[in-house]
């Protein structure tokens, strides 16, 4: 066993417990608080003949044995608040190491821009159009994402949108979906497929979703009016039927999901697939309505910088912050893998993102690939009932840790607030992201990081 501690250390231990509250009403306060018994121990000359006498000197052993295995808990009671002080110092050290080499990096990255803006200065030998060329070339600073949403570019509407899970549409069922501020419901037809028609009745504007299916048309729960799967009333009860059509858009189903077309343009012939990588198995599939833009959500979902700091009780439970965080990325893409995290991600336009997410112990990230890492975390957000409840409570923490901050963003872009300002290296998908959306709602002719 140990040595036991001197009288000024356990009471040195006993008044820092009382201070600190530990001691206050607590049943180990007792247990402490013995007074050493070696004082008390009775001696008696020559050999023992009273029987008394020697089991009192007997009792007195075992309360000096007691009294020395309370002080030896003590002991270590003090060497753990050493250990834990100690922890403490090593943290806070790495935590200023780390936060120097932050400033270390950038004043390096100041200093590049710094340099890239002396390259703007009119020189003799730079005539003003190749100025334009190197404004051009240079990254800028700042993206501006600021001020009222507005509408949505009818560009981005000319894409395949999956808007519901197969196994959420029945043959009796409706699905009332919002696309682009527009309102739809999504019914199957006789053959079994698919419709999506707008959710407005033609004759009162009732909600068509409040009605029910019948024999694959959807009937309006005003009057009975009822709408196949490409617009057309095919039903009025009480009355002549009329040449009546509302407004219906492309519907697809593939791989568990049903798609539509929203935009004006002729839908394209491929789908985006959705079907996990080999060897994944789908456990879940979630449907959460979000209050957020949709560009400020991909945002989110294309940062995985903010982990470590913000889902600390889901899946970067236990991550530690690394002094840099890197996305590593072809020049020509919207996908990459994040450094030093495990995790590849992909951007699938318009508004998918892919990740797949190596699963490994706290403080064992650092140089692993999703493919050295074990267990694997397969992910498909799509920003427009599961087998396994603790899946699908884990997903919603997951979104719902984000939702709290990206809802106090868009309250501030709202305002005017500029939620893209100096990108850094870990912004590079979102800038990309950004990039891209821009120059589809400048109509260019060729849009950046399609290949």
């Amino acid at each position: 066993m140990l040595d036991c501690v001197s009288e000024e250390a356990l009471e040195f231990l006993l008044s820092l417990g009382r201070k600190v509250g530990w001691l206050k009403g607590n049943p180990w306060t007792t247990l402490f608080d013995v007074e050493d018994p070696r004082s008390k121990v009775p001696h008696y000359k020559g050999k023992f003949v009273d029987v008394h006498q020697a089991l009192e000197v007997a009792r007195y052993d075992i309360q000096y044995c007691d009294w020395k295995a309370r002080q030896d808990v003590l002991t270590i009671m003090l060497l753990h608040e050493k250990v834990h002080i100690s922890e403490a110092r090593i943290s806070t050290a790495l935590d200023k190491l780390a936060f120097m080499e932050m400033l270390v990096n950038d004043k390096k990255l100041q200093d590049r821009n710094t340099t890239e803006s002396d390259l703007l200065l009119p020189t003799p030998s730079i005539s003003p159009n190749s100025l334009d060329t190197v404004n051009r070339r240079l990254p800028k600073k700042s993206l501006n994402v600021s001020g009222p949403v507005q509408p949505y570019h009818a560009r981005l509407r000319n894409f395949w949108y999956p808007v519901a899970f197969s196994a959420d549409l029945k043959d009796d069922t409706m699905v009332p979906i919002d696309c682009f501020e527009e309102p739809w419901v999504l019914f199957r037809g006789k053959d079994g497929k698919p419709g999506c028609v707008q959710n407005t009745c033609a004759h009162r504007a009732c909600p068509l979703h409040l009605g029910s299916v019948n024999e694959g048309r959807i009937q309006c729960p005003y009057h009975g009016w009822e709408y196949s799967t490409d617009g057309k009333c095919e039903k009025m009860p009480s009355t002549k039927l009329l040449n009546i059509k509302i407004k219906a858009l492309p519907c697809f189903e593939q791989e568990g999901m049903i798609w539509i077309w929203p935009g004006d343009d002729p839908p394209t012939a491929d789908l985006p697939s959705v079907l996990p990588p080999s060897g994944f198995q789908i456990h879940a599939e979630i449907v959460m309505d979000l209050p957020v833009e949709h560009g400020l959500l991909l945002d989110n979902l294309l940062d995985l910088a903010h982990a470590p700091f913000t889902h600390t009780s889901t899946f970067a439970k236990g991550w530690s912050v690394p002094s840099l965080v890197k996305f590593l990325t072809p020049t020509s893409g919207l996908q990459g893998y994040w450094d030093p995290y495990p995790i590849d991600m992909e951007f699938r336009p318009p508004c998918m993102v892919l990740s797949t997410i190596g699963i490994s112990k706290p403080g064992k990230l650092e140089g692993q690939t999703t493919k050295e890492c074990t267990t694997h975390l397969h992910q498909l957000h799509a920003c427009s009932s599961s087998c396994n409840i603790f899946v699908r409570h884990f997903a919603e923490k997951v979104l719902n840790e984000d939702l709290r901050l990206v809802l106090g963003q868009q309250e501030r872009m709202l305002n005017g607030a500029n939620v893209w300002n100096w990108p850094v290296s870990y912004d590079k998908l979102g800038v990309r992201y950004r990039l891209w959306r821009d120059s589809l709602e400048r109509e260019s002719k060729g849009l950046p990081f399609s290949k």
